[in-house]
């Protein structure tokens, strides 16, 4: 490690500050793990097709709710599945594995924002991308998105360092053909186009792309198909259809036609980077802004650490950018150079025992004034009332009636740390400054969620089917077979622990495009049994409830409810909930019960 900074004991600060980071990310990544049921719909298909992997013991195939799910490859549900084995079945368990890659890719932003910074630098890198939004959202998380950003990572620190050390140590082309093989059967070709491509931008933007060729490709091509063939072989050998659906209707379709149903303007990262790096994306923007005049330092020897992040930021915003399927999390692994930009930038404040903070700060604060009067004002503005109007379909009516008051504290507490930051930033100077601001500015994000914890916590319930799962398997219905009516909740399959039927024209509602396009190809060809009896289409489940012996369960949307009256006839409610209902249909030569519901769930209060 060659820091810039001289410390008089470089062992023990890095002890310190290695404490701090892992005492960091255990509060912000692993703290109530487990506290909220699994979410619709990503948690609940990926925890459920972790637990039939090991259930079956299948580690080769995928499979979601007794089908072939080909829509990821295996290595997240290997690591979900093996946190299982380990630990037992529960929602934290299959979290564990996100946060635990979470906690290793801040440890890589610590480790290479050290080789080159320093290690001051380094401690600020890692505590800004543990208290950023979309750090901490995904690390809490049954989702790929921070597995893949931390392989990524791990790819771009293996080319740095080989790159530092003039490409003398073979092991590191092994490091980063390795990560970015696994970046691939993780979550697809993004895997290696992220990282690899940043590189060959960093070198042609800097003028040095003949050095590329100093990569020991050969090794690393064998090391990168060594990653890769074996399970990629073994599952289009089960899965002849596979190669073609991952390379055509995942990859190359989605990215570009939007045939996901993913789709958002050119501007669309442009919130989430302010919002997934709040506040830090204020003041990296600000001081950026500062820095446009010295631009021309990045071709200098001194300014390579700048451009090659530069590079990895502008090219992972660029590709997702152009791509028309667009989701938040994909902008997850442009937060960690970003985290290691500002950890650089804010060693300028206090720089100068004597002078003035930096005005970019100060703006910064600012800034965050306004931001915190203009969300406290919108809680009693037209603009709440309207967004409460659309989002009256898709949330509880509790998760409402706690936003207003919930907007109105956090532009409150915007506003005093604001305040505060202002004081601080006029009173103190020196590392007392540089200190005491960058603790504020990381504290910002938690404060804010131990506002929200309460409308987090109902939505989360209201949101997820563990409560509907405790009370069907309570219930004396609990053999009968479940089907969804025009809808499906992943999770569902996870509480009850087996599969739920589905009643669709298309069957995109399980969230699944392999099944998707599977279940069109299987009706097209004259399949005998395409949906095996659990994905119906309206007619099949029309003939199913004509000829049943035993009485079916079905869940329908509230809305949908006369439509499945006049399908089937036979219905009688059981429970409700807000949005949805579960109804009987009776045997088909059964006489429907006379009175009310045998059972009912109220909505769910507050």
């Amino acid at each position: 490690m060659t820091p810039t900074e001289s410390r008089p004991d470089l062992r023990t600060t890095l002890a310190l500050h290695l404490a701090l980071l892992l005492g960091a990310a255990a509060v912000l990544f692993f703290v109530g793990l487990g506290r909220l049921p699994l979410l619709e719909p990503d948690e609940g298909r990926n925890a459920e097709v972790a637990r039939e992997m090991l259930a079956s013991k299948d580690w080769i195939t995928p499979h979601f709710n007794g089908f072939t799910y080909l829509d990821k490859p295996a290595v997240y549900f290997w690591m979900v599945a093996a946190s299982f084995k380990t630990f037992g079945i529960s929602e934290g368990v299959a979290r564990l594995p996100s946060a635990v890659m979470a906690a290793a890719t801040m440890l890589l932003v610590w480790f290479l924002a050290c080789r080159m910074f320093g290690e001051s630098v380094g401690l600020r890198a890692g505590i800004v991308f543990a208290s950023c939004p979309l750090a901490m959202v995904f690390a809490r998380q049954v989702i790929f998105d921070m597995t893949l950003t931390f392989f990524a990572t791990l790819a771009m620190v293996a080319f740095w360092l080989a790159e530092d050390s003039s490409f003398r140590r073979p092991w590191l082309d092994v490091l980063m053909f390795g990560a970015m093989g696994v970046a691939i059967i993780t979550k697809g070709p993004v895997g290696i186009l992220l990282p690899l491509l940043s590189i060959v931008i960093y070198g042609t933007v800097r003028g040095h792309g003949r050095e590329l060729k100093r990569l020991r490709w050969g090794l690393g091509l064998l090391v990168f198909f060594a990653v890769t063939l074996p399970w990629f072989i073994a599952v289009s050998v089960r899965n002849p259809d596979f190669p073609r659906y991952a390379l055509w209707y995942e990859s190359l379709k989605r990215f570009a036609t939007g045939s996901a149903h993913r789709r958002g303007g050119i501007f669309y990262y442009i919130p989430v980077y302010l919002g997934g790096l709040f506040p830090w994306s204020l003041f990296l923007l600000l001081a950026g802004w500062n820095r446009l005049r010295r631009w021309r330092e990045l071709k200098q020897t001194e300014g390579r650490p700048v451009l090659f992040l530069l590079c990895w930021t502008v090219w992972v915003f660029g590709f997702f950018t152009v791509s028309h399927s667009k989701l938040p999390g994909y902008f997850l692994p442009a937060v960690v150079p970003l985290s290691i930009l500002m950890g650089m930038v804010w060693r300028d404040v206090g720089k100068d025992a004597r002078a003035r903070p930096p005005d970019w700060l100060t703006a910064g604060f600012a800034l965050l004034l306004g931001i915190g009067i203009l969300v406290a004002g919108a809680s009693h503005s037209w603009v709440f009332v309207s967004a409460q109007v659309r989002l009256a379909k898709k949330l509880h009516p509790g998760v409402l009636g706690l936003l207003k008051p919930s907007l109105l504290y956090s532009g409150l507490i915007l506003c005093a740390l604001a305040i505060v930051g202002r004081n601080l930033a006029s009173r103190m100077r020196g590392r007392a400054l540089a200190a005491a601001t960058f603790v504020l500015a990381a504290a910002m994000v938690p404060m804010l969620v131990l506002r929200w914890l309460v409308p987090l916590k109902l939505y989360a319930e209201t949101d997820s089917s563990r409560r509907v799962a405790a009370t069907i398997l309570t219930s004396p219905e609990k053999q009968s077979p479940l089907f969804g009516y025009y809808c499906f909740r992943t999770s569902l399959p996870f509480y009850l622990r087996r599969p739920v039927g589905l009643v669709s024209a298309h069957w995109g509602e399980m969230t699944s495009n392999y099944q998707v396009v599977q279940q069109a190809e299987a009706r097209r060809a004259g399949a005998a049994h395409p949906g095996e009896g659990l994905l119906l289409a309206p007619a099949e489940f029309r003939a199913l409830a004509n000829s049943t012996a035993q009485p079916l369960l079905v869940m329908v949307p509230n809305t949908q409810v006369g439509k499945l009256s006049e399908d089937v006839g036979r219905i009688e409610p059981l429970w409700t909930e807000w949005d949805f209902s579960i109804w009987e249909v009776s045997p088909a030569k059964a006489t429907p019960q006379e009175g009310g519901p045998s059972h009912v769930i109220s909505p769910f209060q507050p």
